[in-house]
């Protein structure tokens, strides 16, 4: 942590240094944390462990139905700002759910232009984000929170690390981390220059913690005058937070290069991370079997969201990349899945107007749910249960109801769909 803080510290006096080292600092982070609490690196083993023993366990479902139902994950953003312009649009943040859901989901516009020696193995990792529904106290929430602070707050990574997480440093407390991914969107510029882009916590960490950091400008599409400005901080920085390494495997502080794992056989090895358009780099000869198996020395894989390529390079998780993060999310954030905080509709149609979204009524429900469906035509509901089995799906109109009496009592997770895309999902209580 000391030299990571004397290396930024010279950074101060270089611009550039910033543009090669520390677009992401969720590795020193990490370190950080392992120095202060010995425990965490024993549970970190463990997590990392069971994981390693899930996508072992599982190989088969994952190949033949690529790991089953779409998982979402309910999102707060606690926006901490101390001026206007720190105090992001919620316009930015909506469009940031639907990179991060575009990202994961595969269907983001620029996937064609990865290389064909690497479509093949590119991911839909099945996993959505959503805007939360309700708050820890079961209010309705927009799943935003905004807190202002102080004009001496300070929230940069080398003195003040983490305080946006506390309301007690000027921050915000976070939501319950087995309910909710918390992100905090701040100013962690040092004399007015971003060093930091974002970070994040693994699996195992500290709940009080536990979530990304976004540097405010980077949130969402914006014009911040650099290669970064497509949201693709938040697709990497939330990788990490589903357990995801670097593709380099962080080695680049070795004293041999290509010499370190990302845990992941489908990912090319590398030497360092990527800062450049997007050219041909092939940097390591020495593969996985994945590789060395079909006789291929692939090139660095800079389309990976894993990597610090520019956001405009960025097309794609792999196979492996998808199979280690359900590892996570079916083990350590298992809770994540089944969490009560719903999802807010305005994250979800691709509109800033709630009243936009079909409203599904009563909930909770005993026999029949009702919609209210704004003049939409050609929609489909399907529910499914806690457990993942599929329940039937409907079509809906603006005058018709669903009949639910048959299912079970309990939470019903249902998904609508427009011409066949889906625009909301949620829950409902299903009463006896």
């Amino acid at each position: 942590m000391k030299k990571s803080i004397l290396s930024l510290l010279l950074c101060v006096l270089s611009a550039a240094c910033f543009a090669q080292k520390h677009k992401c600092y969720t590795d020193e982070a990490n370190a950080h944390y392992m120095a202060m609490d010995k425990k965490y690196q024993q549970t970190k083993k463990e997590y990392e462990s069971a994981v390693q023993e899930w996508i072992a366990a599982n190989r088969h479902t994952l190949k033949t139905n690529g790991g089953g139902l779409v998982a979402t994950i309910p999102v707060v953003f606690h926006v901490v700002y101390k001026n206007a312009t720190q105090n992001i649009a919620d316009s930015n943040i909506f469009r940031q759910i639907e990179i991060l859901n575009e990202c994961y989901r595969r269907t983001n516009a620029n996937f064609g232009q990865t290389r064909p020696i690497f479509d093949s193995i590119a991911a839909d990792v099945q996993i959505e984000f959503c805007l939360a529904q309700l708050d820890p106290s079961g209010n309705p929430t927009q799943g935003i929170t905004r807190k202002s602070a102080p004009s001496n707050a300070s929230f940069d990574i080398l003195f003040n690390m983490d305080k946006v997480k506390s309301s007690a440093t000027n921050g915000q407390d976070p939501w319950p981390n087995d309910q909710y991914l918390n992100i905090w969107v701040c100013d962690m510029s040092l004399f007015g220059i971003p060093f930091v882009l974002g970070y994040a916590t693994f699996p195992g960490s500290n709940p009080l913690l536990d979530g990304v950091v976004l540097q405010y400008n980077f949130v969402g599409l914006q014009s911040n005058g650099t290669s970064s400005n497509l949201g693709k901080t938040a697709v990497h920085e939330v990788g990490h937070w589903l357990g995801m390494r670097h593709i380099w495997g962080d080695g680049q502080g070795s004293s041999t290069l290509c010499d370190s794992t990302d845990y992941v056989d489908d990912t090319p090895n590398a030497d360092t991370a990527s800062q450049q358009t997007c050219l041909v780099k092939n940097s390591c000869s020495n593969e996985s079997p994945y590789w060395t198996n079909a006789g291929v020395d692939p090139p660095d894989m800079i389309e990976n969201y894993m990597d610090y390529s520019y956001d405009a390079c960025m097309t794609m998780f792999t196979e492996g990349q998808k199979a280690r993060i359900l590892g996570f999310l079916t083990t350590t954030r298992s809770t994540l899945i089944t969490s009560p905080a719903g999802c807010n509709p305005i994250g979800l149609t691709n509109t800033t107007k709630p009243e936009d979204a079909i409203a599904l009524f009563p909930n909770p429900a005993t026999n029949n749910l009702n919609f209210k469906t704004n003049g939409r035509s050609d929609l489909i509901v399907s529910f499914t249960d806690a457990l993942g089995r599929k329940l039937g799906s409907y079509p809906i109109t603006e005058n018709n109801s669903v009949d639910i009496s048959d299912f079970r009592a309990g939470i019903l997770f249902y998904e609508i769909t427009e011409h066949g895309k889906k625009i909301q999902a949620g829950k409902v209580v299903k009463m006896d």
